[in-house]
């Protein structure tokens, strides 16, 4: 048997690689793409639960026109910061389409940032009203950044981010971080109601809640909601709105929307938003469309990015090339 090596990245130089908000978004607009033409395996994703507001998940992917496959084994965990460790971290592996063989294992936890946001950006393109002036967010860490840095890069008419956070040192912390990279007003807000009232796209990006603290009376006509973390909202946001649209039906309607679940089974048949990527479906139609959009997160983005990243990592030199298997296993 020949000698079987594979490249691991490390979570500073995947970050070395440079990848940029834009191109994220790019990146992930090609899958959805591919997603709306049932072009993917993409199975829901398997977990443990090893604390009850933990988990750690499997999140297997196969783009067959993309000649990419793969696996994400990602936890998360959200009082790790009591540790001083990160609430999302995990690995990517990668394997050859025609041979199984494993070809690179590289951190996630900044992939999974970069793709969770950009497919928001994506969202946005297609379903908020692009004049839009001001966005909402609550919630103010990882996600609440990176969804800011997405956002900003699609709708190019914002004039004011209001954000809200429980945790003040987290508040301050986005406003000091996100100061220099947007041109316009940063507004610290004192409640959710403040930050969704009159805003026209609003993120919500906490961690793991049960209470419904968000109202659906809050959002205006036009708003587009995307729930980053999908529990908080109240069942009418879902039910009563104009548009309600996913990223992956089965795996939602497995989890948040179906008899006993978060949110209640749904009676109505979503759109995708690979649908609307492709033209299948309408994105936006009316200004005055209430639309909410839940993505709950698709292997596919994590292991297309993940095999781009590889590709540029070996043409500037990054990475580490390390030894599976130099033989056969003994009696093979």
């Amino acid at each position: 048997m020949k000698p079987t090596r594979f490249l691991y990245l490390s979570q500073e130089e995947v970050v070395n690689v440079g990848l940029t908000m834009q191109e994220a978004i790019l990146i992930v607009e090609d899958c959805l793409k591919e997603h709306g033409r049932k072009q993917y395996e993409n199975p829901p994703k398997p977990g443990v639960h090893p604390l009850p507001e933990a988990f750690i998940h499997a999140m297997p992917g196969y783009l067959p026109r993309k000649e990419t496959c793969g696996m994400k084994w990602v936890s998360g965990y959200p009082n790790n910061f009591t540790h001083d460790l990160p609430t999302i971290m995990g690995l990517i592996v990668l394997n050859d389409v025609k041979t199984g063989q494993p070809t690179a294992v590289l951190d996630c936890t900044y992939i999974t940032a970069l793709r969770t946001a950009a497919v928001s950006g994506v969202s946005a393109k297609h379903l908020a009203n692009l004049d839009a002036r001001t966005l909402g967010i609550v919630g103010a860490g990882i996600q609440g950044r990176y969804n800011l840095l997405s956002l900003k890069e699609v709708l190019k008419k914002l004039e004011v981010v209001r954000v809200f956070d429980t945790n003040e040192k987290i508040l301050q912390k986005f406003k000091n971080l996100m100061a220099g990279q947007v041109a316009f007003e940063i507004e610290v807000c004192e409640s959710c109601r403040q930050v969704i009232e009159g805003a026209d796209v609003v993120v919500t990006a906490t961690g793991h809640l049960e209470e419904r603290i968000f109202q659906s009376q809050w959002v205006k006509e036009g708003a587009l909601v995307l729930p980053v973390h999908t529990r908080g909202w109240e069942d009418a946001t879902f039910h009563n709105a104009d548009k309600f649209v996913v990223d992956d039906w089965q795996q939602i309607s497995n989890t948040l929307f179906r008899p006993g679940g978060y949110y209640g089974q749904f009676s109505g048949s979503p759109a995708e938003l690979g649908e609307i990527v492709t033209g299948q479906k309408p994105g936006r139609e009316k200004r005055n469309e209430r639309i909410v959009n839940i993505n709950y997160g698709m292997a596919i983005h994590d292991v297309y990015m993940a095999t781009l990243i590889v590709a540029k990592a070996k043409d500037i030199g990054l990475g580490q090339t390390l030894s599976l298997a130099e033989g056969a296993i003994p009696f093979a």
